[in-house]
């Protein structure tokens, strides 16, 4: 669902611009009645402007292709509103009726609110007022925990205890274009046969504006396509990919999205992408340690939401191939419930 699309999307640029094709800095200084500019900034700050709105309709892109299954997308917009997203949305939706069609929604009237006071007015004491702070203290802490928490947060947070430090390059799935891209390629392509690969590729290093790196997203997908791992979960005839799944656990709910989900002789088997760069078997086993918090999440909630017995969890590395299997499920998951 895309909403919040009723307001024009803003080309804003900076005072200081820099030429990269010609190495050249330009800079615009002061108010706008007086103002001082280098003789190339109007030219540059018009074309940075373009370039923002082009990246605006990249977003766009992104955002719309996401949907699997229906793409509701609000045109909410004023009558006279001509230049909003919604407004150009629309514009160019007009006499395609084939790929869309428009629902109206009914929005009923707020019923007004009761003038009539709820009950007697509370007693002005320094007790009355103390008794007060302390309920309101309580409700602030009580309300402060978080409703929900993911898998991938765990990890993060037992990370930053352990002040485990790590390299930008280094990031997983949510760190790098390049890692979202082979996620959402293996989330669509047959992994029985890898037919679709190039294509799905090229479209999504599109998508995360990294077309210069589609090779190795290709390369990156082929290595998850003929592991071992991937191939049993083919061969059980019983899998699912992008799982969400959900769970209370204690106080909250613990949620998260399983990269594969298979099952196998009555057991259920999950498993993990990661796109991880890394080069040593003392690197892997250093990055398997860290996903454990997030393995035994994922097994958690998995269990908790479905009664099934989980039976092993593997992180499959992309960059080098390596399977890692986590197989004491027990202990994954006590460890991420406390």
């Amino acid at each position: 669902i895309m909403t919040a699309l009723n307001f024009s999307p803003s080309a804003r640029v900076g005072n200081v611009l820099f030429d990269r094709e010609r190495g050249d800095a330009e800079v615009s200084l002061g108010p706008s009645g007086n103002r001082f500019a280098t003789p190339g900034y109007e030219a540059l700050a018009q074309q940075e402007g373009e370039l923002e709105l082009a990246e605006d309709v990249r977003l766009m892109y992104v955002a719309a292709t996401r949907a699997r299954d229906h793409l509701v997308v609000s045109l909410y917009r004023t009558a006279r509103d001509q230049k909003s997203r919604a407004a150009l949305i629309a514009k160019h939706m007009e006499g395609a009726d084939d790929p869309w069609q428009p629902i109206t929604v009914d929005v009923a009237s707020t019923p007004a609110a009761s003038q009539e006071p709820e009950g007697p007015e509370p007693e002005d004491t320094p007790e009355a007022r103390q008794q007060w702070i302390d309920e309101r203290a309580q409700l602030l802490q009580d309300r402060a925990r978080p409703s929900s928490v993911a898998a991938t947060a765990l990890a993060q947070v037992v990370k930053e205890e352990a002040e485990v430090p790590e390299e930008p390059w280094r990031r997983g799935r949510a760190g790098t274009n390049v890692g979202r891209a082979v996620h959402a390629v293996l989330q669509s392509v047959d992994l029985a046969t890898g037919q679709g690969l190039e294509d799905t590729a090229r479209a999504q290093a599109a998508a995360e504006g990294v077309p210069q790196r589609e090779a190795e997203i290709v390369s990156l997908a082929r290595v998850a396509l003929e592991s071992d791992i991937v191939k049993r979960a083919v061969a059980s005839g019983r899998w699912w990919r992008e799982v969400p799944v959900g769970a209370p656990v204690g106080e909250t709910v613990l949620e998260g999205f399983i990269d594969l989900l298979f099952e196998e002789e009555g057991a259920l088997v999950v498993v993990d992408y990661k796109t991880d760069t890394l080069e040593t078997e003392e690197e892997i086993a250093a990055r398997s340690g860290h996903y454990r918090i997030q393995a035994g999440a994922y097994a958690l909630a998995l269990q908790e939401a479905t009664g099934r017995s989980v039976r092993e969890v593997v992180l499959l590395f992309l960059q080098p191939r390596q399977e890692v299997l986590l197989g004491d499920v027990p202990t994954l998951m006590e460890e991420a419930r406390q």
